[in-house]
């Protein structure tokens, strides 16, 4: 879920349509739009400042400040199977683009290509005169025209697409409750679509729910509605989403469907989290008596949240000693958490205020940018113990990463009829997408 708000300095910038020239000329005064950019790759390992703003949407955007232009050795190894070329230029004959700014090597531009469906070039622009990281990054789709040389740029292929391999059973082991809090309209009930229907993501736990403000179809059933608006403020140190209220009144509704009792472990997961539940039954063997799991050095993060039944009785018994049975009553008197995320409030609500006892800590439950993880976004079959990967923002870009961290086949042209989904989520007409994310989140 996202809450409303506006487009800021400092973000993500892209542009998307069919014609790059009239793209070019129109550049220096296009708005720094972040729905695009995180839509398509979900992308970050940026160098320099960042902050993740805990979105309560089961996402973290990735807010970027001024930083200086990232050190060449950063980019010079290609993904195996793609190309990297220095100094040269690819245009294309028309065809289908999309630009992103602040993208900090020609690696990662050329991983985001991966993620996209219909890109099969790209061009990395070392310096495009953008405040902060200057670096741009074009993805493009279409018949290469010409090689032009040119300083300062390198364009390239994308390594191979991958795709699911057959997709395992639910394993043994603890049981998981698996649920999704959800915009009702955008990419994530899109991703949840998708998911569901490849049996992936919290949809191969013991029992899945998805959550939303409106009883709409997403994942192949009727999400739980919540009693908020999902909207909040952001703020803090870091700029992060101040979304505790909204996640409050999530749990709340856990706890009125009360499934979660029927298991031995609940996970609250970002749709945007690559997220293997068969590799967490393996790790949760290990923490058998733990009250939940804190999953980075620096705190707990939102895009995976694992907790044992115990501390979840002991924080529904706190929403029943509240007037309303609405919030948990001690925590919410207890704490000043005005300007914390949810994934800090629930830490220290259960941690501090009600004593279910200290996380244990599990590095192995995420790979992110914002825990020291920064190869998140190639997803390597080699982390095969690895339970999240995150952002992955677009149905394309969150199968190639689960298809490579399986070692899947690799992907062909028209073999998937999930193929054309992507497209519309990712990239197809993106004034229109831009409509509809900001009808869902309550953007002009």
């Amino acid at each position: 879920m996202q809450p409303a708000r506006d487009a800021a300095p400092g973000l993500y910038a892209s542009v998307d349509g069919e014609d790059a020239g009239a793209a070019a000329a129109s550049a220096a005064g296009r708005p720094k739009a972040w729905t695009v950019a995180a839509l398509i790759a979900g992308t970050a390992a940026v160098a320099g400042t960042a902050a993740w703003l805990g979105a309560g949407r089961g996402g973290h955007e990735l807010r970027v400040a001024p930083q200086a232009a990232a050190p060449l050795g950063l980019q010079e190894v290609s993904a195996p199977g793609g190309t990297l070329v220095p100094g040269v230029e690819y245009n294309l004959d028309g065809g289908w683009f999309q630009s992103m700014d602040h993208i900090p090597t020609a690696v990662l531009c050329q991983t985001l290509c991966q993620g996209e469906p219909k890109c099969n070039y790209f061009t990395w622009v070392e310096d495009a005169g953008l405040d902060g990281c200057p670096s741009q990054c074009w993805l493009k789709g279409g018949e290469l025209k010409y090689e032009a040389p040119k300083a300062g740029v390198t364009s390239g292929t994308p390594a191979p697409r991958r795709t699911l391999p057959a997709i395992d059973a639910p394993a043994g082991g603890a049981t998981l409750y698996c649920w999704v809090l959800s915009a009702a309209q955008g990419e994530e009930p899109a991703m949840l679509d998708w998911q569901a229907k490849k049996k992936v993501g919290p949809f191969q736990c013991d029992k899945a729910q998805v959550y939303s403000n409106q009883a709409v179809e997403i994942g192949g059933m009727t999400a739980a509605v919540i009693d908020s608006d999902m909207k909040c403020e952001y703020g803090g140190d870091s700029q992060s989403a101040l979304n505790t209220w909204i996640f409050i009144a999530a749990w709340e509704k856990v706890f009125q469907l009360g499934d979660y009792a029927l298991y031995e472990w609940t996970v609250k997961v970002d749709a945007d989290a690559v997220f293997f539940p068969n590799r967490l039954k393996s790790i949760l063997a290990n923490h058998a008596g733990a009250a939940y799991l804190s999953n980075c050095q620096y705190g707990l993060h939102g895009p995976i949240e694992v907790f044992s039944k115990a501390a979840l009785d002991a924080l529904s018994a706190d929403y029943q000693r509240a007037f309303d049975k609405k919030s948990p009553a001690t925590c919410v008197n207890g704490l000043e958490f005005g300007e914390y995320g949810e994934d800090m409030f629930i830490d220290q609500c259960l941690g501090k205020v009600l004593g279910v006892g200290a996380p244990a800590l599990e590095p192995l439950l995420i790979c992110e940018d914002h825990c020291d993880c920064p190869e998140y976004y190639a997803c390597p079959a080699s982390d095969s113990y690895r339970v999240t990967f995150h952002p992955f923002k677009s149905v394309g870009a969150y199968e190639n990463c689960m298809g490579t961290a399986l070692n899947g086949p690799i992907a062909t042209a028209g073999a998937d009829d999930d193929d054309d989904d992507e497209a519309v989520v990712a990239t197809d007409d993106g004034a229109a997408y831009s409509d509809a994310a900001a009808a869902a989140y309550g953007e002009e």
